[in-house]
């Protein structure tokens, strides 16, 4: 049985988690904490009371629980709080918040290393976008121009997603089709990240929807890639698949995409 602490267990997300692990064989919830201290973690959820109350702090619900892994998503805002409180509690972490640079991440990786454990630090935990990702890694050879548009909610916090982020990284790689516009207004032409333009959109679209569309062109050829995400549901099946396999990669191990875990 693998013991689970949910940080973040009031969220969309989060509370998607929760309601999973009840009906998810090989899982216990052991723990949570969120904004909502004190509170049953099954009524935050919408299902029964489970008589685990929501912790005060992550760090006391940590030493109270005991869990073999926590599933993390939290905030940006207080992702490197946690994330220095999970090194010090020596555990493994499943992470899908997003917002945290390369650079910012860069120092935890020694820390990962030194002390053998075992971090999930994933962008998208949805398998449209894995695959796709896949697949851009095999057309950019072929296809130099490449262009991201991400879609969320106006309530989103950080512009671009981690996704659109990941997806520039991984259409990186190879020469860029030359574009010879020149901006008239700064920033119409999106912004760039790892050379790629990313273009980000933020309407009031219901629910937790994310959207995220990759155009790949060459001369007279036009891919247009299109992934929709309506519920958080369908982040679970990746969540809980990298949570089952974490504690098989090697010790001091920190995996950066659900691509590696699916491969394994």
């Amino acid at each position: 049985m693998i013991k689970v602490f949910v940080a973040g267990s009031s969220g969309n997300v989060g509370s998607t988690i929760v309601r999973t692990i009840q009906k998810t064989e090989g899982f216990e919830l052991v723990g949570g904490w969120c904004k909502d201290a004190g509170q049953d973690l099954g009524t935050l959820a919408g299902i029964e009371p489970l008589g685990l109350l929501v912790a005060t702090s992550l760090e006391e619900g940590l030493g109270e629980s005991k869990p073999d892994v926590v599933i993390d998503f939290t905030a940006t805002t207080v992702l490197e709080g946690s994330l220095k409180t999970y090194l010090k509690h020596e555990l493994n972490v499943v992470i899908g918040t997003t917002g945290l640079t390369d650079e910012q991440i860069e120092p935890f990786k020694k820390e990962v290393e030194v002390k053998g454990l075992r971090w999930a630090i994933v962008p998208n935990f949805g398998l449209g976008i894995s695959l796709v990702s896949e697949f851009i890694k095999k057309a950019r050879q072929f296809y130099p121009f490449v262009t991201i548009t991400d879609q969320h909610p106006n309530t989103m916090a950080n512009a671009p997603s981690g996704t659109a982020g990941a997806l520039a990284d991984v259409a990186s790689a190879g020469d860029m089709g030359e574009v010879a516009s020149t901006e008239s207004y700064p920033g119409v032409l999106g912004g760039k990240i790892s050379n790629v333009q990313v273009f980000s959109q933020r309407l009031p679209w219901p629910g937790p929807y994310s959207g995220h569309e990759i155009t790949l062109a060459r001369q007279d050829e036009i891919i247009k890639i299109s992934v929709q995400d309506h519920t958080s549901d369908i982040y679970m099946d990746g969540v809980f698949l990298t949570a089952r396999k974490i504690s098989e990669f090697p010790a001091g191990s920190l995996i950066r995409s659900l691509a590696e875990v699916m491969n394994k």
